[in-house]
């Protein structure tokens, strides 16, 4: 009876500790799956994120100053964005200097006008006008004599000008030192108003330039390139019959610096011919006085001279072209002569002052309009 007594209480207490022992094993197992680090995503393996927009901060009212800054905006902006501990799609690449030059003062502004110069040819200045009295038709012809520096001088060429007016129209060649030049026109307000210039070029082929009156520009060059057409505007053949015309007007006119726009196949500049004085030419016409002028030019390009003759229209009675290496060219006059002496208010024999004998002018001048002839 004891020992079945004794044995029940042992089963009992052995369930017990069986029971105990599940229990323990049951606890171990969940303790370990709570505790132990969750499993990463392993590299390469996509990873979805969802952005979730939170409301900025209050900011504290900033100054007019500060709020206008375009530092401190973009300071305020990343101060406001959330910042996330997971890895974020790769972005753009920002180039730094952008906000950097827009940070920098005047970046804002567009640029003045004086920091970038406006497209296209630069404009030119317009010379004062003159007035002017076209000569009369002539045919002038001319031997040329060139001397290369070291050298013996070249066998004499000849050359002419024929210039031909005729109710308000002209016709000019010239053939000589300053290569071989043509233009046709007629006159206006300034005088002589070409309408057509052309000139052979080196190999031989012809650079045209056009004077567009109505649309007021200079057609020139191969790609048809073009200026402004100012008032008073030559070619290189018109503007020796416009200084001679300036002389026949008013004689006083020929003194210091003469401007004059002059246009042609290689563009459009202001011709500047400084007065040097009144020399004595022995020529094949005879002595003949001669206002001398200079086209001044910059250092190493061709130098132009020409001289005028008052007794004889202020007609060029003598060029000359003198090369950047030395070489001269000069044209001096054999004969003049006057093919249509009704084709101007001058006579052929006038005082150097250019006034007719006998009295004033039978045909007014043109040029100046209503303004003041420059002097």
């Amino acid at each position: 009876m004891k020992i079945a007594v004794h044995l029940a209480r042992h089963r009992r207490m052995a369930g017990l500790v069986v029971l105990s022992l599940l229990l323990h094993l049951l606890a171990f197992a969940w303790a370990e799956g709570w505790l132990s680090p969750r499993r990463q995503p392993a590299i390469g393996s996509l990873l979805a994120l969802r952005l979730v927009p939170t409301a900025a901060p209050a900011m504290p009212q900033q100054p007019e100053a500060a709020q206008s800054s375009p530092v401190a905006e973009p300071a305020a902006r990343a101060a406001a964005s959330p910042v996330s501990a997971a890895p974020a799609p790769m972005a753009a690449p920002v180039d730094a200097a952008a906000p950097a030059a827009s940070a920098l003062p005047g970046a804002d502004r567009p640029p003045s006008p004086s920091s970038s110069p406006a497209p296209g040819p630069a404009p030119i200045q317009m010379p004062g006008r003159y007035r002017v009295r076209p000569p009369p038709s002539a045919r002038l012809a001319y031997t040329v004599t060139r001397t290369r520096p070291g050298q013996p001088a070249e066998p004499a060429e000849t050359a002419q000008v024929a210039w031909r007016v005729e109710r308000g129209s002209y016709q000019l060649r010239v053939e000589g030192v300053l290569g071989q030049l043509e233009s046709e026109g007629g006159e206006d307000d300034a005088g002589i108003a070409p309408l057509r210039a052309s000139e052979r070029g080196a190999a031989g082929g012809e650079l045209v330039a056009r004077f567009d009156r109505e649309a007021q520009r200079i057609d020139y060059g191969a790609m048809a390139d073009s200026a402004p057409l100012h008032i008073g505007s030559q070619d290189r053949a018109s503007v020796l019959m416009q200084l001679a015309g300036i002389g026949l007007a008013e004689p006083d006119q020929v003194q210091d610096v003469i401007e004059i726009v002059l246009g042609g196949a290689g563009g459009v500049q202001v011709a500047r011919f400084q007065v040097l004085g009144r020399e004595q030419l022995a020529t094949g016409a005879g002595t003949l006085a001669a206002v001398r002028l200079l086209q001044l030019a910059q250092a190493g390009e061709r130098r132009v001279e020409l001289w005028l003759a008052p007794q004889r229209n202020w007609l060029p009675v003598q060029l000359r072209v003198t090369e950047p290496d030395g070489t001269v060219a000069n044209q001096l006059v054999t004969s003049i002569e006057i093919t249509h002496p009704e084709s101007s208010a001058a006579d052929p024999e006038r005082d150097p002052t250019g006034a007719p004998p006998g009295g004033t002018a039978r045909k007014p001048a043109v040029g100046c309009g209503r303004d003041p002839c420059a002097r």
